[in-house]
């Protein structure tokens, strides 16, 4: 029997979720109108004025090429004065963050509200980087401007009073892909001091991947997936030559690498290829946390930003932030 969506989430959601289907899906590498819906989407997480007491910096990362400063937008709660976090001495951990966007749209900017109710919600600072999008940017550039971004973050760890032991790398969808690849490259470029965590949200990690499941694909179906894929690598999409700093799911081995904090909905398109992911991790005996939501989509949390499911899902990636 085919899976059915979560009740609450049905009723939340229930006008918008008609209105897409009254839109009707866009033809495979339609990259146009998947950004304008994903724009749309985004407004669920509409730029407000920052809470009380928090801090937004964009810093820039100089590239290998030159050409091109890397973006990186810095959330912070503003130290008290006079208080224990004002004193100078004292190194608080980071996170280093890349937005989700199926590699072809959103920013930084768009995900501000994303963002912000993180640093609120754990206490600890957030600095995304605003990578290059395909297919305008194709791979390996969205990899190696977050490598840039972290960098960036190790190297003016100091002046910015972030313990260099405690940075975690979080992504969502696509960006919870390049996360996972920089945390490959890192343990093989040998960054030091290593990556603290990897929190990856419901990440797209296979360049394989079908719909291998029955149930209402609310949001990011095989052909988004195509799409997007294809826009990031091209003609090597499915081949021999697909690196796994790009599809992460393809590493001979997560020996080496740091715990991890994974989550996803069961009606998401990644489930198994997250579930295999994780499993891989819990063989190589490092620390794993895996989530999996019943009834709830890709993306469910920006569709259904009010529901319980997601307050639960926040919950739980504001706690493996904090555990950092």
């Amino acid at each position: 029997m085919p899976l059915p969506l979560d009740r609450e989430f049905t009723e939340t959601t229930g006008p918008f979720l008609q209105h897409l289907r009254n839109l009707g899906r866009p033809d495979v590498h339609d990259i146009e109108t998947r950004r304008n819906w994903a724009s749309a989407i985004a407004t669920g997480f509409m730029r407000k004025p920052l809470p009380h007491g928090m801090e937004h910096f964009v810093h820039h990362a100089p590239t290998s090429t030159g050409d091109f400063r890397v973006p990186i937008h810095h959330y912070r709660m503003r130290p008290a004065p006079g208080g224990p976090e004002s004193d100078s001495g004292k190194k608080d951990p980071a996170v280093v963050h890349l937005h989700g966007g199926g590699f072809i749209s959103l920013s930084a900017q768009e995900m501000e509200q994303l963002l912000v109710m993180n640093v609120s919600g754990s206490g600890v600072q957030m600095l995304s980087i605003d990578y290059r999008l395909a297919p305008e940017h194709p791979y390996p550039t969205a990899v190696e401007d977050g490598w840039a971004g972290l960098q960036w973050v190790y190297s003016h760890a100091e002046e910015l009073s972030i313990d260099k032991h405690r940075i975690g790398i979080m992504g969502e969808s696509a960006g919870g892909c390049i996360a996972a690849g920089l945390a490959l490259l890192a343990r093989d470029r040998g960054l030091s001091p290593p990556l603290a965590k990897q929190i990856l949200v419901y990440p797209m990690l296979d360049d394989r991947t079908a719909d291998h499941h029955a149930g209402e694909l609310v949001f990011w179906t095989p052909d988004d997936n195509i799409t997007g894929w294809t826009a990031y690598l091209g003609k090597d999409v499915r081949t021999d030559r697909v690196s796994p700093y790009a599809a992460p799911a393809r590493a001979d081995s997560v020996e080496g690498l740091p715990s991890i904090y994974m989550d996803v909905g069961q009606l998401d398109m990644f489930v198994q290829e997250d579930t295999e992911y994780a499993l891989r991790f819990v063989k190589a005996g490092i620390p794993v946390e895996f989530h999996v939501y019943p009834g709830l989509p890709h993306g469910f949390e920006g569709l259904a930003p009010l529901s319980s499911c997601t307050q639960r899902a926040y919950e739980h990636r504001w706690r493996a932030i904090q555990e950092i």
